[in-house]
């Protein structure tokens, strides 16, 4: 009687088996998670993906299509459909592209004209889903049509529409440091990129422009990923030219979350304006911070003494490695100090 039985089993199973096509997205468009992120400046910009499929399908057509709502259902009429590829097409690859614009746009296809958005009117992120979906093949033999729609597209693509820019962030703190100061931004959000930009103030300015600069050490002041020079600015252009300054630029971004923004290569005794601004995810900016002046100055403390006997600054507590490494550099430059004085 198990034999019968198990035949019953594997019967069943047989009944309920689906086949059909597969639809495989390459993008060239760069994703994280399989999500591509679109500022509002790159609205109207296409984003390509290419498909690749093994399979047929029944005599309806593999659908490919992009959608807010569900994927693995004939496209609606509020969906951008990109490709229609019969039963007698034989092609098993193909490139499709779409704007956000383009898929907003369809979004007035359907009954329900009134949520339809462009690329000015659309002021809040939405999430478009690549699909593709297709009858497949199923019953006792694997043979027959079924007659709903399924999910055959892989992986899960999604274009994200982000038309807000980060909320403006504030400078907390100025830390003045030689030729350098190092600046504390407030308000970056996680993935974010945090923006300093500097400039001489055009009139004569103090050494104490009435905000808070702290000639003491920053806990975090990391490194200056462009950093610049002050000779080679690109002089006051953008959208953070600073008002009432002279000369050049100097522009310094930094991931956020990565500690102060230190901006290098300034000249003690002078005084800068400072701004800053935050680059999202989505590459949206933000509007400029309040600006702040502040003055690099010179040290000539136990630090600068260690960096005139040949040291290097790494930038933090941690930089001198800790242990033993930490202890022997501090010992040497204790021996440094002490051989001085005895030649002094």
């Amino acid at each position: 009687m198990r034999l019968p039985f198990i035949g019953l089993l594997l019967f069943a199973s047989t009944a309920v088996a689906q086949t059909g096509p597969t639809v495989q997205f390459t993008s060239s468009s760069t994703a994280t998670n399989n999500t591509v992120t679109v500022p509002k400046s790159e609205c109207g910009q296409e984003r390509r993906f290419s498909w690749q499929r093994s399979g047929s399908a029944c005599e309806d057509s593999i659908y490919i299509y992009v959608t807010t709502g569900s994927c693995g259902t004939r496209p609606a009429s509020t969906d951008l459909v990109l490709a229609s590829i019969d039963s007698a097409n034989t092609a098993t690859n193909g490139v499709v592209d779409f704007t956000v614009g383009e898929a907003l746009a369809a979004r007035g296809g359907g009954s329900d004209a009134g949520s339809v958005t462009t690329c000015d009117t659309q002021d809040t992120e939405i999430s478009f889903k690549l699909c593709a979906s297709a009858r497949r093949l199923g019953g006792s033999l694997g043979l027959d049509c079924q007659e709903t729609f399924s999910n055959v597209g892989s992986p899960p693509f999604v274009v994200k529409y982000d038309p807000q820019p980060p909320n403006t962030p504030s400078i907390g703190k100025v830390i003045a440091r030689d030729s350098a100061l190092s600046v504390q931004v407030d308000g970056a959000e996680a993935n974010s990129t945090v923006v300093v930009e500097a400039a001489r103030v055009a009139t004569a300015g103090s050494d104490d422009a009435g905000t808070e600069v702290d000639a003491g050490t920053d806990a975090d002041a990391g490194t200056d990923v462009d950093a610049g020079t002050e000779d080679g600015g690109q002089g006051l252009v953008g959208a953070l030219a600073l008002e009432g300054t002279t000369g050049p630029v100097t522009r310094v971004t930094k991931a956020s979350g990565e500690g102060n923004v230190v901006v290098s290569g300034l000249t003690n005794g002078v005084t800068y304006r400072l701004q800053a601004t935050i680059i999202d995810a989505a590459g949206n900016e933000s509007g400029g911070s309040a600006q702040v002046d502040a003055t690099p100055v010179k040290s000539n403390g136990l630090f600068d003494a260690y960096v005139e006997a040949g040291g290097e600054e790494r930038g933090g507590c941690a930089a001198a490695g800790g242990g033993i490494a930490g202890g022997a550099v501090l010992a040497a430059l204790g021996i440094w100090l002490s051989s001085r004085r005895k030649v002094s």
